[in-house]
């Protein structure tokens, strides 16, 4: 299954991934699916600069070493059990980061024992989730990174106005930086399938079925644009 699974999620283009991230933005009704992708690929842009930023700085891709540069506090915690959203690491502004090793531990086991190491790059999942925290780090400092910027006019009246940021843009960039600084060659949000299948295989099962809906959706769209 898991195998079948990552062949499938490995295929999945940008669009699909962009229809992804929309699906998870609370200003998604303001926003059609081409303007939203432009938008994901400037935060896409924004993350992988700010990765090789970083890289350059500190002339490291390890991210434990980049935490320690960065003064940031990491704390290795058994992921909390109970109801609710299921999260793989938290950050606490300004320099905290929680990482839910035991679940990060099992999906290394799972990829190993499932034998797609190589086909998923050899990606090691603790240095990947502390990464991906990283960015929301790198976020705080810096206001004028391009995911802190207001892109949606909510109302205007007259001279009054009020605009917002599209938070969705923030794991955008997370992603982007994370796969830019291990040098993975496809979008990290794959994991968001196989993080949950050792502590809630149902839900990383309707999470894989939505995706391939997505996928279904974006060829319908880009058929119907070529009539």
């Amino acid at each position: 299954m898991i195998s079948g699974w990552c062949s499938e999620l490995l295929s999945l283009g940008e669009k699909v991934w962009s229809a992804y991230a929309m699906s998870r933005e609370p200003l998604q009704n303001k926003l059609s699916d081409q303007a939203y992708h432009k938008y994901f690929i400037k935060a896409s842009a924004c993350g992988r600069e700010q990765a090789e930023k970083l890289c350059e700085k500190w002339e490291s891709r390890d991210s434990r070493v980049l935490s320690q540069k960065l003064g940031v506090t990491v704390r290795n915690l058994p992921m909390p059990k109970g109801p609710g959203i299921i999260t793989f690491a938290c950050y606490y502004e300004p320099d905290c980061i929680e990482i839910y090793n035991d679940n990060a531990r099992d999906v290394q086991s799972l990829i190993k024992a499932a034998g797609l190491g190589r086909q998923l790059g050899d990606v090691d999942i603790y240095s990947l989730l502390l990464a991906h925290e990283l960015f929301h780090v790198l976020q705080k400092q810096d206001e004028t990174l391009y995911v802190n910027l207001k892109h949606i006019q909510l109302w205007k009246l007259g001279a009054l106005h009020r605009e917002s940021r599209l938070v969705s843009l923030e794991e955008v960039a997370a992603m982007a930086f994370a796969g830019q600084l291990l040098g993975i060659h496809f979008w990290p949000y794959i994991y968001d399938v196989l993080m949950l299948l050792p502590r809630a295989p149902e839900q990383a099962q309707k999470l894989y079925q939505y995706l391939m809906r997505l996928k279904e959706e974006v060829i319908e769209n880009a058929d119907d644009n070529l009539c």
